[in-house]
């Protein structure tokens, strides 16, 4: 989370502040979606609108998700307070792209191509 935070730090007005509120919200339960893949994400109000940053790990992070796969694909959302609906809505969608079981083995064949994986994820989001 640390180099994700960091890798966002244009975004981000308090990275320290931004960085507690994801440990926090894992505290609370495990943002591991399972199939390799995590969606770690906080509001807060150093943040002026919402983000995702997509981090890759080939060897896998344990994320404490379901299926104990460890997490190779961490799309990380960042958004300032007092916008709910927005923040609901960007979770419902992420979520929603990511349950289509065909993506799964895809996405996680892309982590050794950055440039692939980006058009893909353009691609698919875009549908």
């Amino acid at each position: 989370l640390k180099e994700m935070v960091e890798a966002s730090r244009e975004k981000v007005n308090n990275s320290d502040n931004f960085l507690q509120a994801l440990i926090s919200r894992e505290e609370l339960m495990s943002t591991g979606f399972g199939f390799g893949i995590a969606y770690p994400h906080a509001k807060t109000p150093d943040i002026d609108e919402f983000f995702i940053t997509i981090g890759i790990s080939k060897a896998g992070i344990d994320w404490k998700s379901f299926d104990q796969k460890d997490a190779q694909l961490i799309f990380m959302i960042g958004g300032p307070d007092g916008q709910q609906d927005i923040y609901l809505k960007l979770l419902a969608g992420l979520s929603s792209f990511l349950k289509n079981s065909q993506l799964h083995d895809q996405l996680t064949n892309f982590c050794e191509d950055i440039d692939s994986f980006y058009q893909f994820i353009v691609k698919n989001l875009n549908q």
